[in-house]
Order: C-alpha cells, then structure tokens, then sequence
C-alpha cells in the first residue's frame, strides 16, 4: 500500500533525511511552504491533513515521531483529468502527482501511525489524560477518531463512504468509464449499443437505503447526460432538452429497478438513433456545434460572446447569425437555458442557498438570477424548490 504514497522524513528542526518515491517528482515553491506549515502544526499534534488548496483534490499527511516526523504525499485522492485543473497545473507549472485511494492512503497512514506508536514514549503520549489504548488490530480506528475529533477536517465524511462502499464489495465508475458509453452516443453508434449496452453500462454504488429511489436519482444523472451527448453528437439545444423533459417525465411513471434501468437503456440508445439521422441528413453545423460544447463546458463562468466566438474561430456577428438560423434562438438565451436548467438541477437535488447557486453560476446578482430563472420556469427559484420537493 505505500508503493505509490510518497514518504519524507524530516528530523526536529524541519530537515529532510530521507525521501522514498516510486516516480520522483519535482516540488514547487506552494508545495515546500504546505510542508513547513504540516511540520509547524506537527509540533503540537500527532496527525496532521494538509489540503493543497485551489480546487485540486491533493493531500498530505503528516505524522509525528518521537525522533523523526514523517510527510506522506502530497498525493491526488480525486481525478485530476479536468480542463480546469489540467490548465492551472499547467500554467502553474505543477507536476503530476501519484495518484492514492483515500482508503489506501489511511492505511498507510496508520500502518506508520501504529509502528511509531510501538515505541514506549510515544504509546504513553499517544494515550493521552484519558489513557485511551492504540488500537490492537492495526486497522484504521486511531485515524478515524482524529478525522472525527478535528472540525477543519471534519468535512472529509467521503471517507467513510469510501470504506462503507468498499466494505460492501460495491464499486463506482470513472470518468473515462463514463466517457466510452456517451462517446458512442455522440457518434450516434445505435446498432453498437444494443448490442453492448449491458457491458458498457457504468456501475454505481448504492447509497440509499431505499434502493429504487437511488436508481431513480442515478437515471435522472444518466438521462441528463444522455441528451448533453445527442447535443453534442448533433441534436438542437432544442431537441436534446425535448428528449431529456419526455424521459424524465417518463422516469416518474416507473415502478421498479429493472423498469428504471430499461428506460435509462432505451433513452440512450434512442439518443444515439437520433444522432445517426442527424448525420446521415447533414443538418448541423461545425461552427455551431463548437459553440454549444463550449457552453456547456463553461456554464460556471461569466460568458462573453466575442471571447465565445473567437475561440470558435469566427466573427460574432457570423456566429450569432449561424446560431439562429440552426438553433432557432440566440446564443445568449441558449447560454441562459443553460444556466437555468444547472441551477434547476442544484436547486432540486442539492441544499445549497439560492444566493451561492447564483454566485456558482455567475449571475452577477441575486436579483438578477431570480428575474431570468422566473422568466424561464415560470417560477422564483423557492417556489422551484418547493415545488420539486413534493416528488
């Protein structure tokens, strides 16, 4: 478990002896200023987390010896494979970094843990006023209880739904897992996905106890998904969000996993059909196409026509015109159906505030965000809230 975590030894005054890495890597300045403050807290507690900051799921663990202190990392607990994250490792000029399970990187963590609590001065600090005893099994029980004591770290509950899913022998998919199956429904690959659906399904854990209402959430993701890649593959903003409104509404009427599971097939594969005519009659264009991924890709941001169209590789005034005359709106209500439809899906399956959905989704105002949303949903975004709330 520790082949891919890497290990730094420091002694008392902050000095490296020792470093074991399977890939060696070059540290930038951020990343030597992260461990001096691991080994800075290091004085006054026995495990330290120190997160890389920036939006990069990135990590190290420090933990303190009665001689020595020991860094474990930094290390990716989470995809780093993001336009977002790429660019910024880029322009930062961030090396890649190994990647570790949370679960492995625990054990490791509490496999060094427990070997330095073996020696006699550091079992008696480690038990504490209360004299609580090491763990006997070498299992993770003295990093969970640091985990549940520290409030900054408190956050990391994914943890434990790591360790519960793994115990369950239940597994989640990747991204590129993900990628291969919507790839062919961009393509518009019919015949392949009936013929292989089954083996390219990705799997899921089950996270709700009630299992058909946690099928239900994964279809609603799977159909969402399924007409972003029609869209994509050549479908109108139009007739992809057409095709996800009827199965949605369809997904209502369901009754069970196995009805669930044979809609969210049958709106792939149908996705895919209307794909394949699309291409066969040649109704879409390069320019447009473009444009709407890029949207897509960028619904987060504050979104500038010319900045759009430019990395389109057009003129705006050309693009606007195209974007019309295929789509039957204008970029900006395209870029605003967006948004609302993302702010939808927050507002019904997320508990964040309405003030931060409009501030992730970059409104620029509350009020704002609320005039355009009851302008497309017929509804201020509580009275949506509410509303979904009751299905």
């Amino acid at each position: 478990m520790l082949t891919q975590l890497p290990i730094h030894v420091y002694d008392k005054r902050g000095t490296e002896i020792e470093t074991y890495e399977i890939v060696p890597r070059q540290m930038n300045r951020r990343e030597h200023t992260l461990i001096q403050e691991t080994l800075q807290k290091l004085r006054a507690e026995d495990f330290v987390v120190t997160e890389y900051g920036d939006g990069l799921p990135v990590r190290m663990y420090g933990l303190n010896g009665t001689e020595f202190d020991y860094l474990l990392g930094p290390f990716a607990y989470g995809t780093l494979d993001t336009d977002r994250i790429r660019n910024y490792m880029r322009r930062s000029k961030v090396e890649d970094f190994p990647r570790v399970q949370l679960r492995v990187s625990l054990l490791a963590a509490n496999l060094v843990l427990n070997t330095l609590a073996q020696e006699p001065v550091r079992r008696c600090a480690l038990e504490g006023a209360e004299g609580r005893e090491i763990p006997e099994d070498g299992g993770i029980d003295l990093l969970e209880s640091r985990l549940e004591e520290d409030e900054d770290i408190r956050m990391y509950s994914l943890v434990g739904e790591e360790l519960r899913q793994s115990d369950a022998f239940q597994s989640n998919h990747t991204q590129a897992d993900e990628n291969v199956l919507y790839q062919y429904i961009e393509q518009g690959d019919e015949e392949y996905l009936k013929k292989n659906y089954d083996l390219l399904y990705p799997p899921h854990p089950v996270i709700l106890e009630d299992i058909c209402r946690n099928e239900e959430y994964m279809a609603v993701i799977g159909i969402s998904l399924a007409s972003r890649a029609a869209i994509r593959g050549g479908l109108t903003s139009k007739e992809g969000f057409l095709v996800n409104d009827i199965y949605l509404k369809r997904l209502s009427e369901c009754k069970s996993v196995a009805q669930i599971y044979d809609l969210v097939k049958e709106v792939h594969i149908y996705c895919a059909a209307q794909v394949r005519k699309k291409q066969q009659y040649g109704m879409t264009n390069q320019y447009v196409e473009r444009c709407k991924k890029l949207v897509i890709s960028k619904r987060l941001e504050t979104i500038d026509l010319g900045n759009l169209a430019e990395e389109v590789g057009i003129s705006k005034e050309y693009l606007s015109k195209l974007f019309k005359q295929h789509e039957g709106i204008p970029v900006v209500e395209y870029i605003l159906n967006i948004k609302v439809e993302a702010a939808c899906n927050m507002l019904q399956y997320s508990d964040r505030q309405v003030q931060e959905i409009a501030d992730y989704l970059s409104f620029g105002s509350l009020s704002y965000f609320s005039r355009i949303f009851k302008k497309k949903t017929g509804m201020s975004p509580q009275q949506y809230r509410k509303e979904m709330s009751r299905f």
